[in-house]
């Protein structure tokens, strides 16, 4: 039989297990029993139940297992066992094991104190048993005194005194400072409840309010500040905290702050101070716009507080007087030219040093260097000026010459000097020293020359009368009429300094001027320079000397003083006529050349006649005349045979025909006949002069040049003979030479020998490449070079080859002859060689932007090999594309293209091996190009060569070989500068300008271009100018040493038409040529042109004179003067 125990059961218990039954069925035991199925139409509704027991209806075990709460805290109190808790009291559990529904009572307690019943902390959401985890506005029941005492905030104040207070027990920044009662948690400590950066700890250590934002140490600022703080303004300057921050100014300084960073309103008390002392207040110089920082910026008038102490010892405008003293004077303090010079205390500095108060021009600080006087617009060193005068400065007169102050310094005149101004300059009335000094030294007073109406800057307009004072030692020493003797030599010899033409020759001592040479003081039409007496017209003999019935031209004008007409320096009109003499012949003047002509008759032979003229300048009236007389030296007839030239072939034997050594011979320049003369010669073995002038070859005469003599005699003057020269050339005749170019043959082994031409003969005889041209058309295997020598071409297979030769006559090309060369090859050629190493390298270049083209100095090929060795375009094939930036060159060199910007690009290029194509390699080349400092610019030197002395230089310009950036320059894009000198100075458009009195010589001149658009950027180049005289060199020696030849006349180059006539001492034409060039166009000693002697014959030695007439760009001129001669 089991054991039965039995349990006594709570009530609640039995109404559930008896219900259990009703449903179910009884159970046994406790133990398992069998099922048991039990079917009823009792229907029983729920709410028949006990409401208390509806949650455990449908699970009967749990129902009379449900877990009993002694002390109705919601946690059962088997559970409260388990967890140490006190079942019977109510407050003491652990509020996560709560486990069935807590009692209204439990719900109306307050287990913690804290004013919020358990209930409304749970609805909350809060800890019922932690006194400070609760909702303020949910506290419904009495607060514990242990809670009031407690702070729950750790904000140092009572949580009773809060609420006393009415600030929040759960807020540690919600509190009343003053009230704090008990002690501050370190979470409070480290909090910072006023956002300001100082900690509540540190602001209690220092004493400042922990609730307020604007009460702290800046220094002490120990942790990050609040975005309301940032945007806050504690000390009220316009500034916000956080800006102050940023700039590393004061937040609680209301006069530490930037000016430019105020962003918010300052405040009325920030208005009302004056933050820099200056006497105006802060919201003043707001209105202003003064700066409340700046003691001395600040409207004067707007002063409307007590100044500092500072400001009234300072100096804010730096004239030296402080602004107290400024104000007590009644001066401003901010205008450093408004002070009393007595009230200056202080060293003057800053505006004041740099400002001008007189207005001169001249700053304050310099006018004390310089010693003047700041004050006064007259005193002032001019070269010490740096600023610009003021409006008064500039309409005054300083030197009272007449002229402006400005206007002088637009001129470029000094406004202190009354005597350097420009007279049309002048706009106000001349007074004071001015009219008492004699501004240009030549005796004469200002005020006298204005009354005479003369120039007082002018030292040569006066009159000679009102000299007053003494002049100075410039105009003593100088000569104003330019006629070589000074002012003063003038005034001791009692001429006039004005009158060119009134002076003694013996007291020149200077040079006379260009105008003066101009002048003709003697009236004779020969200006004064080339006058060998410009005082006094005179005449000279000529002579000259002619064969009978022989013209002769004599230059009668070249030793007077008279000029033809035809000279341009001639100022008057030159006559010539004859008045005397015993000459027959006829007489003719030229006034265009001054050359007379005279022909003698037969009679008048072997004598000498003379003419008398007189030559006048007739444009005076009266006209001024001289007279001279002309003595010629007649000789004998003149004969010339002249040298004659012919050729014939060996063909050709016996007279010559058309020969006739007479046809260019000449008697008296006439053509002569067999019957005027007496032909003699001396026959050769190869030639003969016949009685009648021809010529003969002897038969049998082989080919060459040979030569024969003969000699003509005047008929009627056995004595007067000349001999000329004949020259025949004799050459192959229509016979014709015979070629025979004759086959060859060889083998590779004796090929290094072969020589085509070795057995080949004309007219039987061995030839060589001097006498014939040799032609070929090489094979593939064979090549026939220009020496005669034959080739095999490398890797010929073995066997027979032929090739063809031709060779012609060199001097009969129709002459012609072909023979057949045969090479027998025997040798298996070698192997061909393995291919060769090419090797192609990378490159890197640099360029800038806008410097388009070739790369300088690129070579892409430089640093490449092939096999081993550097590679050269001979070597290899170069190939590459082209790319929208970069292009290389067939030459290997690099090219950016035009519009490259800034970057870096690349490009490859391949190289082949020239015999081997697939023998390649290929390389990179990477450009970088960059953006440039400053454009290139490159003045280049530049030289001219001129002849004139005075003018522009023809085709000069001075830019055509500058650049900019590699390309030509135009006057719009650089500007020219540069400073003449006594011979040269360069025009604004780049031509070269010579002066008018320089001297032959060379010359140099700089001058400098700027980039208009970066006027720093510049380059300077020099021009080198050769001034050449045109000059006819005194002397030849035609000895054949090749030294001095033939007459050199320099600067022919320049001259675009010339005729040079040559004389001997008895005024016979010798040489006469036109355009002469120092050439083909040359006197070398021989006459030529229409003379009376024979032409090309050999002139002695002995002294000649010259006529050369020539025109330049300049002009026409005529130059004259005597030779020698020397053999």
């Amino acid at each position: 039989m089991e054991n039965i125990t039995f349990v006594r059961l709570k009530k609640h218990l039995v109404l559930k297990y008896t219900l259990w039954c009703f449903v179910f069925g009884p159970i046994p035991s406790f133990g398992l029993s069998p099922v048991h199925t039990y079917n009823t139409d009792v229907a029983i509704s729920a709410t028949d139940l006990i409401p208390s027991q509806m949650a455990d209806l449908w699970n009967p075990l749990s129902s009379a297992m449900a877990p009993e709460d002694c002390d109705g805290d919601g946690v059962s109190c088997e559970q409260e066992e388990k967890d140490g808790t006190d079942p019977n009291d109510p407050c003491d559990f652990i509020l996560e094991h709560q486990n069935c529904t807590p009692s209204e009572a439990w719900k109306k307690d307050d287990c913690d104190g804290d004013g919020v019943s358990n209930g409304k902390e749970k609805e909350d959401g809060t800890d019922p048993l932690d006194p400070c985890d609760f909702v303020l506005e949910h506290q419904d029941c009495s607060i514990s005194e242990a809670w009031k005492k407690d702070d729950c905030d750790g904000d140092g104040v009572s949580n009773g005194k809060e609420k006393e207070d009415g600030t929040d027990p759960l807020d540690p920044c919600d509190f009343i400072l003053e009230h704090q009662d008990c002690s501050i948690s370190e979470a409070w400590k480290k909090d910072d409840c006023d956002g300001d950066g100082v900690s509540n700890g540190k602001e209690k250590e220092d004493g400042t309010d922990p609730l307020d934002p604007c009460d702290f140490i800046l220094e002490h600022q120990d942790c990050s500040i609040s975005e309301a703080w940032k945007k806050d303004d504690c000390d009220g300057d316009g500034v916000s905290n956080g800006k102050e921050k940023e700039d590393g100014t004061d937040p609680l300084d209301p006069c530490d702050f930037v000016l430019e960073h105020q962003d918010c309103s300052p405040s009325e008390e920030w208005k009302k101070d004056d933050c820099d002392g200056d006497g105006v207040s802060n919201g003043k110089e707001k209105e202003d716009g003064t700066d409340p920082l700046d003691p001395c910026d600040f409207v004067l008038e707007h002063q409307d507080c007590s100044p500092s102490e500072e400001w009234k010892k300072a100096d804010c405008d730096g004239d030296g007087v402080t602004n107290e003293d400024e104000k007590e004077d009644g001066t401003d303090p901010l205008d450093p030219c408004d002070y009393k010079p007595e009230s200056v205390t202080l060293p003057q500095t800053g505006d004041y040093l740099d400002a001008d108060c007189d207005g001169d021009g001249v700053t304050n600080e310099d006018e004390e260097e310089d010693g003047t006087d700041p004050l006064d617009p007259c005193s002032f060193l001019l070269e010490s000026q740096t600023v610009a005068p003021d409006s008064t400065w500039n309409a005054a007169d300083c030197d009272g010459d007449g002229v402006t102050n400005e206007d002088e310094k637009e001129d470029g005149t000094d406004p202190l000097d009354p005597c350097d101004y420009k007279p049309e300059s002048v706009t106000l009335p001349q007074t004071g020293d001015y009219l008492d000094a004699d501004c240009d030294g030549d005796g004469v007073t200002n005020e006298d020359e204005e009354e005479d109406g003369t120039d007082p800057l002018d030292p040569c307009s006066f009159l000679l009368e009102s000299q007053t004072v003494a002049p100075d030692s410039t105009w003593n020493a100088a000569d104003c009429d330019g006629d070589g003797v000074t002012n003063e030599d003038e005034k001791e010899d009692g001429t006039d300094p004005l009158d060119p033409c009134d002076y003694k020759p013996e007291s020149v001592t200077l040079p006379q001027t260009a105008d003066w040479e101009a002048l003709d003081c003697d009236d004779d039409g020969n200006p004064n320079g080339p006058d060998p007496d410009p005082l006094a017209a005179n005449a000279s003999d000529d002579y000259g000397s002619t064969p009978a019935l022989t013209e002769v031209a004599i230059n009668i004008l070249e030793n007077d003083d008279y000029l033809p007409n035809n000279d341009g320096n001639n100022l008057g009109e030159t006559n010539l006529s004859r008045t005397g003499g015993d000459a027959v012949g006829t007489v003719s003047f030229d006034n265009e050349t001054g050359f007379v002509t005279y022909t003698p008759t037969v009679e008048e032979s072997n004598s000498t006649v003379t003419i008398v003229y007189q030559v006048c300048n007739v444009l005076p009236d009266p006209s001024v005349c001289a007279s001279a007389t002309i003595y010629i030296e007649v000789g004998a007839n003149a004969i010339d045979a002249v040298d004659d030239a012919y050729s014939v072939t060996t063909d050709q034997d016996g007279v010559i025909e058309g020969s006739d050594v007479l046809l260019n011979d000449t008697l008296n320049g006439e053509p002569i006949s067999i019957d005027d003369v007496v032909l003699t010669s001396t026959a050769t073995a190869e030639l003969t002069v016949n009685p009648d002038g021809s010529i003969s070859v002897t038969e049998g005469t082989v080919v060459g040049t040979y030569t024969i003599d003969y000699t003509i005699c005047d008929a009627g003057n056995a004595t007067n003979c000349d001999t000329a020269t004949v020259t025949v050339t004799v050459t192959e005749g229509m016979g014709g030479n015979v070629i025979d170019a004759v086959d060859d043959t060889y083998t590779d082994e004796d090929i290094d020998d072969s020589d085509v031409l070795l057995n080949d003969t004309l007219n039987g005889q061995a030839l060589t490449l001097a006498d014939v041209i040799l032609t070929s058309t090489a094979t593939e295997e064979l090549t026939i070079n220009p020496d005669g020598s034959v080739t095999v071409a490398p890797g010929t297979e073995v066997g027979t080859y032929t090739i063809d030769y031709t060779i012609c006559d060199i001097m009969d090309v129709d002459n012609c002859d072909t023979a057949t060369v045969t090479v027998i090859v025997t040798t298996v050629p070698p192997p061909p060689p393995p291919d060769a190493i090419i090797d192609a390298v990378d490159d890197a270049y640099t360029a800038t932007v806008g410097e388009e083209g070739m790369i300088m100095d690129s070579d892409v090929l430089m640093n490449d090999t092939y096999d081993n060795f550097a590679v050269t375009l001979a070597d290899v094939i170069l190939t590459s594309t082209p790319t929208e930036e970069l292009r290389v060159n067939e030459d290997g060199s690099v090219s950016v293209l035009p519009g490259t910007p800034e970057g870096t690009y690349t490009i490859t290029y391949t190289i082949c091996d020239i015999l081997d194509v697939d023998n390649c390699d290929t390389a990179t080349v990477t450009v970088e190009v960059t953006q440039g400092e400053d454009n290139v610019i490159d003045a280049v030197d530049d030289t001219y060569n001129t002849a004139i002395t005075g003018g522009l230089i023809a085709n000069s310009n001075v830019l055509e070989n500058d650049t900019l950036n590699g390309e030509l320059v135009s006057l719009g894009e650089v500007e020219l500068t540069s400073t003449p000198t006594n011979e040269l100075s360069i025009e604004d458009n780049g031509t070269v300008r010579v002066a008018d009195d320089a001297s032959p010589g060379t010359y140099t001149i700089e001058y400098t271009i700027c980039e208009v658009d970066n006027p720093d950027n510049c380059d300077t180049a020099t021009v080198t100018v050769v001034i050449e005289a045109i000059e006819v060199n005194q002397m030849l020696t035609p000895n054949g040493d090749l030294k001095n030849d033939f007459l050199f006349i320099r600067g022919v180059e320049y001259i675009k038409s010339s005729k040079l006539r040559i004389f001997n001492r008895w005024g016979t034409l010798v040489f006469e040529g036109d355009n002469y060039n120092n050439v083909n166009n040359a006197f070398d000693g021989r006459v030529r042109g229409k003379s009376a002697i024979s032409v090309n014959e050999y002139l002695p030695a002995g002294v000649y004179f010259y006529i050369f007439n020539y025109e330049t760009e300049q002009g026409s001129f005529t130059d004259s003067e005597y030779i020698y001669l020397s053999r």
